[in-house]
Formats: C-alpha cells, sequence, structure tokens
C-alpha cells in the first residue's frame, strides 16, 4: 500500500500552542540537536506513506504569531482558530485542507512512531466500515506520550455539529468516547507483549522535558528510532524484557 493506493485524503493533524499553562513555549524549546520538540516531532511524521498531509493547527492568540512564523519559515501547512474551541479549531483544519480520514496528535508527544501512525492508517482504512473512532491512548498498552487518534471527518463534522458542553469543546474526543452506543470505537494495542502504559513520554513539565532529553543522551536513544528500540532502552532501564 501506498499513499497513492488510498483513495480517501488522509491527514495528520498536530495540535501547537505557545501557551502551556505548566510549560509555556515548550513546543519550541529544544529537544535534541537544536531540534525543537515541535521540529522534531514533524520531522519525524514527515517519514509516515500513508498521510498525504501534516498540518498544525495552532490558535489566534498573538502569542501563537511567532509558531506562525516558524511554520511559514519551514514549509509547514498550517491552520489559527480558537483557543477556547479546540473542537471547532480542529474541525475547520480539516475542513481546510479538505481531509476524508483524520489523525489526531499532540505537540506534546514527540516520541510519536511514524510507523505506528501508518499501522494504524492502514488498519483503520482496511477496517473503515466497522470503525468510527480508532485510538492507542485510551485502554491500550502503549507508553503515555505514543498517543494516535484517528477519526473520520464526517463524525467530526457531527461532533462540531452537536457538541454544546464546553469539555466537549475543549477535548476533540470527549464527544465520541461518552457515545459509544453511537460511535463505533475501537483501541489498537502494539505488538510486543508487555503492557508498557505505566510510562509517560509526553511533555508537560520542565521535568517531563528534561527526561525525554535524556533518552536520547544518556540512553543513545537513536534519532530516528522506532517503538521497539524505545522500548528495549526502558526495559534496559526498569529491568523488563520484551516478547519478540
Amino acid at each position: 500500500m501506498s499513499a497513492q493506493d488510498i483513495k480517501q485524503v488522509s491527514g495528520i493533524i498536530v495540535q501547537a500552542r505557545m501557551g502551556s499553562t505548566r510549560l509555556p513555549g515548550k513546543v519550541m524549546m529544544e529537544l535534541i540537536d537544536g531540534k525543537s520538540v515541535l521540529g522534531y516531532l514533524l520531522d519525524r511524521l514527515s517519514a509516515c506513506k500513508y498521510a498525504h498531509k501534516i498540518i498544525v493547527a495552532t490558535t489566534i492568540n498573538p502569542q501563537d504569531d511567532i509558531l506562525e512564523q516558524w511554520l511559514q519559515d519551514n514549509g509547514y501547512l498550517y491552520y489559527r482558530g480558537s483557543e477556547a474551541d479546540c473542537l471547532d479549531r480542529f474541525y475547520q483544519a480539516s475542513r481546510k485542507f479538505n481531509l476524508d480520514v483524520i489523525v489526531r496528535i499532540t505537540s506534546d508527544c514527540p516520541l510519536i512512531d511514524p510507523q505506528i501512525v501508518d499501522d494504524m492508517i492502514s488498519y483503520y482504512i482496511a477496517n473503515k466500515d466497522y470503525i468510527d473512532y480508532l485510538s492507542n491512548r485510551q485502554h491500550t498498552n502503549f507508553p503515555e506520550g505514543m498517543d494516535i487518534e484517528i477519526l473520520s471527518y464526517k463524525i467530526l463534522h457531527e461532533a462540531a455539529q452537536f457538541a454544546s458542553l464546553q469539555r466537549e469543546k475543549e477535548h476533540i474526543n470527549y464527544y465520541f468516547l461518552q457515545r459509544d452506543d453511537q460511535y463505533r470505537i475501537r483501541y489498537y494495542n502494539h505488538g510486543l507483549g508487555m503492557d508498557y502504559s505505566r510510562f509517560k513520554l509526553s511533555i508537560d513539565t520542565r521535568s517531563d522535558l528534561d527526561y525525554i532529553r535524556t533518552l536520547f543522551h544518556d540512553w543513545s536513544l537513536p534519532f530516528g528510532f522506532n517503538l521497539k528500540q524505545l522500548i528495549e532502552k526502558l526495559n534496559c532501564t526498569f529491568g523488563e524484557n520484551i516478547d519478540n
């Protein structure tokens, strides 16, 4: 399969903003070798074979002007929308770029494995008649911070049209997850044997950022690592083994 084989337009939307409460400006802080957190993530995602487009959804808050400039300077697609209504921002970005299948990734998860993204897109497309929403972040065996969600434009449009509660607008997946009798929700696990969901690899605080830097510098995690290599590093540190 290739991106050309996927008839529907698949796109990755990365949510990013400078106004993080716990660590403001974290997306532009250096992660490794002069690469920012967001820059490294986008470099990683550029290796995805089944995503036709990669879009950054940021906000109209003036503090995100610097982020818009960086995106322009580096040739990335982007959309600026409401800071408070994340659902509408996400929906408007997918609408602007004519996406049929949408992959949601947040910028505090720079360690996403592009192969897992491709695997999940392939699985979603192959089972699109039976799945509305596919996720590896809830009730799965992935480490926190490898979070990938896939949904159709159709159900995103429905959520944007009918969501009325503030928490439905603040959290893009809330509308679907609260209606599992209406939407066909599936969860995606890795095949490496053990449950690694207790490990936190997302960046919310300065200590989180320092920890991720340690993975690269002290644990010698390769720049272009895959999930298995990452888990091997976790195993070496915490004394566990994976099933091959």
